[in-house]
């Protein structure tokens, strides 16, 4: 795993259009992490849990906590199931 900057990005474009790793896009000022880009063969694999959660950070406030708590659980479920 590698961390870059957006200038990073700019002196080499293929950080972002062909990794070959998971990398960290930091913000070069505050030296925070922003942003992840994710080789396509693994983001395939795990694309389907990423949109979950988008969906979950999305509708957080639609969702009480036991509500959420619950999800998580049958989610755990359904993987153990799965596998």
């Amino acid at each position: 795993m590698m961390t870059i900057s957006a200038s990073d990005i700019i002196k080499k474009p293929s950080y972002i259009t062909r990794p070959t790793e998971i990398t960290l896009v930091e913000d070069a000022k505050k030296h925070i992490k922003r942003s992840v880009v994710l080789p396509y063969e693994l983001y395939e694999r795990v694309r389907e849990k990423i949109e979950d959660e988008v969906y979950m950070m999305n509708n957080k406030q639609a969702l009480s906590k036991k509500s959420y708590d619950e999800f998580l659980s049958i989610e755990t479920i359904s993987e153990e199931l799965v596998k």
